[in-house]
């Protein structure tokens, strides 16, 4: 009995077996390729959208007689403009959803030589290689990018396209995964329009004479291969494309600005880390300063808001406040959420504002007093 023990124990494990286990790590892999790009493309989007707010002059008064919230001495609260997006980085998929994941990988190879190139699809990246005509970049960019040639990001091409109404810089990554990140878009419709545009030159491609599919069958795929079902799922591609995921980013106004104060950044601190807003504020962050030491408005106080007070987030969601009153909001995943990001920190907001009158108002009092006598 014991021999037979340690001779079943012994066994070698099937060939299948650890091709199925590689194949996992690789797809693995692959997966922990997108996300690290998405979060990298979604940080890069929030710092341009935190740059251009910082320097933005606030929004005009809007006179709105017998709606406007007063204090008992008559002055008028601070009220926030509605969420507005200017940014998305969106994630959309080529193949059919019922495909498993990992059954085909797409050359990129053959999409980089073969991708049709014209007034829209101005320009294809692949590692080290360009076809077309790349966007200029300034010399910080291209100094930057000189430092690290030697480690080319081959895990995915580049096209680079024009959109209707002036939009001439937006990119679209395209994984081995079938799937497609944006960027330069100005919101989730416009990234899907971005992608769509790249699952219309996958069925030209297809429909190029070549023989060779742009889609291979990958290690988990399970059963009968013919090259006319991977030639087919690239004509198909402008059927299955479809916005999986999005991240959005915009901007909103608190009002502080436009009623003649400005917002102090510490009080404000001291609020939002206060244990009894924990609930719906999990972290405060206070940047480092600025190695260019720009003007104190870019140096805004972030929040990350509980997503547990969302509804419907799946992640808890940054908020940067400037002094002017000027905030963005970085990575909500809907538009819903984006609004009740907006409206949980201006609620926060108005607790400061009026904690910060009553001070003012008490500091008035005593020097009158003290003027009396």
């Amino acid at each position: 009995g014991g021999s037979s023990m340690s001779g079943a124990s012994a066994q070698p494990v099937p060939a299948a077996e650890i091709d199925l286990n590689g194949a996992s790590r690789e797809q693995f892999k692959l997966n922990a390729i997108e996300v690290a790009s998405f979060l990298h493309q979604v940080q890069a989007q929030s710092w341009d959208v935190n740059e251009t707010t910082a320097m933005e002059k606030p929004n005009p008064v809007v006179q709105s007689p017998g709606l406007q919230r007063r204090t008992g001495s008559g002055t008028v609260y601070p009220s926030a403009t509605p969420f507005l997006e200017n940014s998305n980085v969106g994630i959309c998929m080529l193949l059919p959803p019922m495909l498993e994941q990992g059954a085909v990988v797409l050359d990129l190879q053959q999409f980089f030589w073969r991708c049709p190139l014209d007034t829209c699809l101005t320009c294809v990246r692949w590692g080290d290689q360009t076809r077309g005509e790349p966007r200029k970049k300034k010399a910080a960019a291209l100094a930057a990018e000189k430092t690290r040639s030697g480690n080319k990001f081959d895990h995915c091409c580049f096209v680079s396209m024009s959109l209707p109404n002036g939009f001439q810089h937006v990119s679209v990554k395209v994984f081995k995964t079938g799937r497609l990140q944006t960027a330069g878009c100005r919101d989730g419709g416009m990234s899907l329009t971005a992608c769509k545009v790249v699952a219309a030159a996958f069925a030209r491609i297809a429909s190029d004479g070549q023989p060779t599919p742009l889609f291979q069958y990958g290690p988990l795929w399970r059963g009968v291969t013919t090259p006319q079902y991977l030639q087919q799922l690239s004509l198909d591609a402008p059927i299955h494309v479809r916005l999986e995921k999005e991240s959005i980013l915009g901007v909103f106004d608190l009002g502080f600005k436009e009623r003649g104060f400005n917002v102090d950044m510490a009080q404000l601190r001291a609020l939002l880390s206060h244990p009894d807003n924990s609930d719906r504020v999990c972290k405060v962050h206070v940047p480092k300063t600025d190695a260019k030491e720009k003007v104190k408005r870019f140096q805004g106080l972030g929040v990350y808001v509980n997503k547990d007070c969302l509804e419907g987030a799946s992640n808890n969601v940054f908020v940067n406040i400037f002094p002017t009153g000027k905030c963005t909001v970085t990575a909500a995943s809907t538009h819903g959420v984006a609004n009740q990001v907006a409206e949980v920190i201006s609620r926060l907001i108005i607790d400061c504002f009026v904690q910060c009158r009553k001070k003012d108002m008490a500091a008035g009092s005593a020097t009158k007093k003290a003027r009396r006598r």
